[in-house]
């Protein structure tokens, strides 16, 4: 049985992502590959950058994993890929420091759509990284931010051919756009690699990283 756990939430923030974990959870049969998986509320202001952690069962005859997402609750509130203005994004340590007194959550502006969209982007990422599709080794240091914004756009299309919550493709054209035109001039060449990605052209991580070779270096 698969344990569903939010640390760090108040218990109005809770109730409201608990539901949304368990759908995410459900759609993806995350069960399959993981013993548990727990939210961690990072509070950090204006973030919206996620951290994925894996961990190996206690018992070493369970060959699933425990997984953790560390977030903030703004991931809940609406936010998107393309909402920031500013990229690449300022580096965690670089922004406000933290509140004193972390401000008590409002639940008007809790979004129960962007909840799903980001739950189901990101639990859909840790079953690749525990399925082996993708294996952070194999991904040269050079070419991780290029990989994770690609890698983005191939999760969010299979989501959407699967008819479940994820980031829609002007986002994620938006988001690959500000990335790769700040190293050169997008060709429609580059537009038709985006498409494949999205469609479902280019599928492995090893297709992906040959992909990247393709587009402007970073």
């Amino acid at each position: 049985m698969l344990q569903l756990n939010c640390h760090d939430m108040g218990g109005n923030l809770c109730a409201h992502v608990r539901p949304c974990l368990e759908s995410a959870a459900q759609s993806l049969d995350l069960a399959a590959d993981f013993i548990s998986f727990e939210i961690h509320l990072e509070h950090f202001p204006d973030s919206e950058e996620a951290w994925l952690q894996l961990e190996s069962a206690a018992d070493p005859a369970e060959s699933r994993m425990k997984g953790l997402l560390f977030c903030s609750e703004n991931c809940f509130y609406g936010s998107t890929p393309s909402r920031n203005t500013v990229f690449p994004p300022a580096e965690i340590w670089d922004q406000a420091p933290a509140p004193a007194a972390h401000a008590p959550f409002d639940s008007s502006r809790f979004s129960q759509s962007s909840a799903e969209i980001f739950l189901h982007h990101e639990l859909l990422m840790a079953r690749d990284l525990v399925r082996r599709e993708v294996v952070p080794a194999a991904i040269a240091s050079g070419q991780v931010e290029a990989f994770s914004a690609v890698w983005a756009v191939v999760i969010d299309g299979r989501l959407a051919r699967m008819g479940l919550p994820g980031y829609s493709i002007a986002e994620r054209r938006s988001r690959f756009s500000r990335l790769f035109a700040c190293a050169g001039v997008l060709l429609p060449g580059h537009w038709q690699i985006f498409q494949a990605l999205w469609d479902g052209g280019v599928v492995t991580s090893k297709e992906v990283i040959a992909s990247i070779r393709l587009l402007p270096r970073l």
